[in-house]
């Protein structure tokens, strides 16, 4: 049979090869000549192009029923090419589609339709009533000072190549890792072997039935040593945790799930939390295949909560990964290889509810129910590619992972240790995410740090006593007062709301902290101009300003302008240092405000001043070289005037600039005692002429203006119109 489709299939690409060769050897020729030469040959061509036009519609518009059929004749196929090229592209998509359809067939080990989770019943009034929290009961309390490292929960350390410290010894700070415990068993996972089965290829193993069979529950002593009994038996185990991280500080491992080939069991960790260690026996040993789905999380809230630790880890995540797969989630698996939906509407759900609903309990019950037949059919296609020793190493750095209090996380960010914060500054995330001006960055941290302590104080999440966006708004409104604290909206938590007072004066006190510190960060080089002044200085410079005062004004002494101890100048306020600079043709220097003092005191003792002098003329270079070699390197030097004060004149040479614009000097207003000048009054019989007399002629330098409104004047005359040529026309017409 198969060798019958090969030979139609090589007989049909041979036929397509030789179609296509003869089209393109006729489109190489002019069709449209050889038409016209022969009628024989062109109604030969129109009959094949009608037929392969009515084939191309049939291929269309059993395509897309929605296109136009193509028009006969050239024009209508140029016209419908673009319609063409859209059919082939959908009709590619179309296989693909089949093709990819046809390998998830053939590749599903199961056929048959889906199976749903029941998901019809509800959980009924727990979900909405309020619920105790279970760490108020737990024998062991709850830690969230964070005064030590993390300490093994271990009581004693089955299947071990290395005993158990007793007591546990700590390792001791390095370069970037602080103080710490080590992880009990990270020895073993890196050196206990996997167990030979795991290296086979063999007939995946069916779960049982969904609806035949139900989960064991174990809330009790006597329970859970009769599944543990149960349990050593086994080859290979599921194993699932539920989790709740929104009542509580770190956490609470609410819920376990175990499934073997043959049974499935729901471990109440609330109520065993301090007896669950006892499974060290079974989840350590090396020759008992351990199965988890996205284990990342699972062996911190296992070590942490349960005193619990993984050897020989199979991690399905990291096998759909290597194997390709469109998606890595376990409801992917579960649908790809057990044919069954579950539902997301309890992945939100409060775990903590007790007793636990059914639809709560089918759904914890599925994640490990089906994980072992798919444990087969990964462990096989790992096996066949060659992939199966990169999963266990991924799984083992999985399993070797360990929890850390955030106060003595490594200082470098590491994928074996984990922590609850693992960033330095974490209040600077929400000034990034928020957009938060960095302003704000002294009130925002000591909001965090804030919203931190509470919540360590009550074993609250810190999103609980303060979501982000309240954290938010109380940064950017800066409310200090109770009143605007309780007004930040609807969203305001019980926390906040009796801690109303409390947080405004924190507000308040950061508020003004952040301005003392955006006032004494100075930037580099401006030292001098926030550097304090003592009274004596200040006494000096407002001697020095009340001198040069009286020499622009003439007055001999300013006794009304006493410096009192109100001034500003007592303010601490930044006094001027400022320089002027000195221009000259070959250099450029400065000089001190000092300099400049003793430089007009100088000249206003030698001349009478009747008005602020805007330049103060130097000598030239010719004149004193020395004198402006003192001022090019900053010495105090004598300035005389060259001219008298009457008719003060500028050198071209030197300008000193005091940084204030020349301005043209006023005439003095006369006073109104002194008699005002006689006005020269006009005799136009004796004034000069400026008219032409009549009938002279213009100068040659006058030039006559045109006024275009003038009637005695015209103006350019425009074109001739050129005259027609009649007797050529005749000619042309003849």
């Amino acid at each position: 049979m198969s060798e019958t489709r090969s030979g139609h299939a090589d007989n049909t690409l041979s036929q397509v090869i030789g179609t296509i060769r003869a089209c393109t050897a006729i489109s190489a020729q002019d069709v449209d000549f050889y038409k016209s030469l022969d009628p024989s040959i062109a109604a030969s061509l129109n009959q094949s192009s009608t037929i392969l036009l009515n084939l191309i519609n049939d291929i269309v518009l059993s395509v897309d029923e929605n296109n136009d059929a193509i028009e006969t004749g050239s024009e209508g196929l140029e016209n419908a090419w673009k319609n063409i090229g859209e059919v082939m592209d959908l009709l590619f998509e179309k296989s693909e589609t089949s093709v990819n359809n046809l390998k998830r067939r053939t590749a599903a080990p199961q056929t048959g339709s889906l199976q749903y989770l029941d998901d019809s019943t509800t959980i009924g009034d727990n979900s909405f009533k309020k619920i105790v929290k279970p760490q108020l009961n737990f024998a062991r309390p709850v830690d969230n000072t964070e005064l030590h490292p993390f300490e093994p929960l271990l009581h004693t350390k089955p299947n071990a190549l290395k005993p158990l410290q007793v007591p546990p010894q700590l390792t001791l700070e390095e370069d970037d890792v602080p103080a710490h415990y080590p992880q009990p068993y990270e020895y073993e996972i890196e050196h206990q072997a996997y167990d030979d089965s795991v290296l086979k290829i063999e007939t995946p193993i069916p779960s049982v039935s969904w609806d035949e069979s139900d989960a064991t529950w174990v809330d009790d002593k006597k329970s859970l040593d009769a599944m543990l009994q149960v349990l050593k038996n086994a080859r290979e185990l599921a194993i699932d945790l539920e989790h709740h991280d929104y009542r509580t500080y770190y956490g609470i491992t609410c819920l376990m799930q175990i499934s073997t080939r043959d049974q499935d069991w729901l471990i109440d960790t609330i109520a065993l939390r301090d007896e669950l260690w006892i499974l060290n026996e079974v989840f350590t040993n090396p020759n008992i295949i351990k199965v988890l789905h996205g284990a990342f999380m699972d062996v911190i809230w296992l070590q942490r909560d349960l005193g619990l630790y993984i050897v020989s880890l199979f991690d399905t995540y990291h096998a759909s990964r290597l194997l390709g797969f469109p998606k890595h989630s376990l409801a992917f698996l579960l649908e790809h290889y057990a044919r069954f939906k579950t539902s997301k509407k309890y992945q939100l759900a409060d775990w903590r509810v007790r007793p636990l609903p059914r639809p709560l309990q089918a759904y914890a019950r599925a994640d490990t129910h089906f994980l072992l037949n798919i444990y087969d059919h990964l462990r096989n296609a790992l096996i066949e590619q060659d992939k199966l020793a990169q999963v266990l190493h991924n799984s083992r750095n999985v399993a070797k992972r360990r929890y850390e209090y955030t106060s003595f996380r490594p200082k470098v960010v590491s994928s074996v240790v984990y922590s609850p914060v693992e960033k330095e500054e974490p209040w600077r995330s929400l000034m990034f995410q928020y957009n938060i001006p960095p302003e704000k960055a002294t009130l925002v941290k000591r909001l965090y740090e804030w919203r931190d302590l509470i919540a360590r104080r009550d074993d609250e999440s810190p999103r609980y006593v303060a979501p982000n966006q309240l954290l938010v708004s109380l940064s950017m409104s800066a409310p200090t007062d109770s009143w605007g604290v309780l007004s930040m909206g609807s969203f305001l938590t019980d926390h906040v709301r009796t801690n109303a007072k409390a947080l405004a004066q924190l507000i308040k006190r950061a508020s003004s902290s952040s301005v003392v510190d955006k006032s004494e960060n100075v930037a580099p080089g401006d030292e001098r101009s926030l550097q304090n002044v003592s009274v004596s200085e200040i006494e000096v410079n407002h001697s020095r300003y009340m001198s040069l005062v009286g020499d622009l004004t003439g007055q001999q002494s300013c006794e009304e302008h006493k410096l009192d101890e109100g001034s500003l100048l007592f303010a601490g306020k930044p006094l001027p240092n400022e320089t002027f600079v000195v221009y000259s043709k070959s250099e450029v220097s400065t000089v001190s405000f000092t300099d400049l003092n003793d430089r007009k005191s100088r000249i206003f003792s030698q001349t009478q001043v009747q008005e602020p002098t805007k330049a103060i003329a130097l000598p030239s270079r010719s004149e004193s070289p020395a004198m402006e070699e003192e001022i090019s390197n900053g010495t105090t030097s004598t300035l005389e005037s060259t001219e008298p004060i009457d008719t003060p004149k500028e050198s071209k040479e030197d300008i000193l600039v005091l940084k204030e614009r020349k301005r043209a000097s006023k005439p003095a207003k006369q006073s109104s005692d002194q008699t005002p000048p006689v006005k020269e009054v006009l005799d136009f019989k004796t004034a000069k002429k400026v008219l032409a007399p009549a009938g002279s002629m213009p100068s040659k330098n006058f030039k006559k203006r045109f006024d275009p409104y003038s009637a005695e004047q015209k103006g350019p005359e425009g074109l001739k119109r050129r005259k027609k040529t009649r007797g050529l026309q005749k000619s042309f017409k003849g």
